[in-house]
């Protein structure tokens, strides 16, 4: 069962009613091909975010790296390190932003067209339950939307601090220079913590979305391992006692005769 199926499943009251598709003027594979272009967006968002937070996470170790005590390598090769691990990180929050242009795009398509179907509908308690689908769904999208921009926002930032780090320690890389960005570590630390439960949140909105309009099949959870109770252990037989074999008694032997006569 592929996902175009499933956007069937979760619009199948949209297209419901008195009113024919022909008459209201639509085609079937349009709005379908919207709903699952749109449920693709935003599982790649998902995959983004999850994307940003590992390469966010690289660059902070990146850092602490070349500034941590126990660092004796070459400095020039470890400055490349950092310098490349933030690109990285660049690279990855402008992928997060791209995703969501499109997102936005096919988003207000697919609920622009749901509102304008309900007028369509001829029974009332379908109209009212295709409602209420719609309200649910555009929640769920807003809470994503709401989350990547939050996501974004410190990314940016955060990549900024990285990079000016990494641009201070490429003029003066020194002891003393090193303590100074040792000194602020900590803080970008917090911050590189904060950006990870934001991508989070990014990806548990993306989730929920997806367990609302996805197919059963693709989001159904693995069953659980049944493991079988513990058989009843059942008591160790008491050991046989052997027994203790009897001493032999050796007849005493009969008293010699005195051979006297009386």
């Amino acid at each position: 069962m592929n996902r175009s199926i499933a956007s069937v499943l979760v619009l199948a009251p949209l297209f419901s009613g008195c009113a024919g598709l022909k008459s209201l003027g639509i085609k079937q594979s349009d709005g379908l091909e919207a709903v699952d272009e749109l449920l693709g967006h935003v599982e790649g968002v998902q995959v983004d975010a999850a994307v940003s937070k590992e390469r966010a996470q690289g660059a902070l170790e990146a850092l602490r790296t070349l500034i941590g005590p126990e660092f004796k390598g070459d400095a020039v090769q470890g400055h490349a390190a950092l310098v490349a691990a933030i690109e990285e990180s660049e690279t990855q929050a402008e992928a997060l932003q791209d995703g969501v242009r499109p997102l936005r795009k096919t988003g207000e398509q697919v609920f622009a067209r749901w509102t304008e179907n309900l007028e369509s509908f001829g029974n009332v308690a379908m109209r009212q339950r295709s409602q209420e689908r719609l309200e649910e769904s555009r929640r769920r999208y807003d809470v994503v939307l709401a989350a990547v921009v939050s996501a974004q926002l410190a990314f940016d930032a955060y990549n900024g601090d990285l990079g000016d780090h990494a641009l201070f320690l490429e003029n003066d890389f020194n002891t003393s220079a090193v303590q100074a960005v040792a000194s602020e570590f900590d803080g970008l630390k917090s911050r590189g913590k904060e950006l990870g439960k934001r991508l989070d949140a990014v990806v548990a909105a993306c989730q929920a979305y997806v367990e609302f309009s996805a197919p059963k099949a693709q989001v159904e959870p693995v069953p659980e391992t049944v493991v079988a109770p513990p058989a009843e252990e059942k008591p160790a037989p008491a050991p046989v006692k052997k027994p203790t074999p009897k001493k032999k008694v050796m007849p005493k032997p009969a008293p010699e005769s005195s051979g006297q006569g009386g």
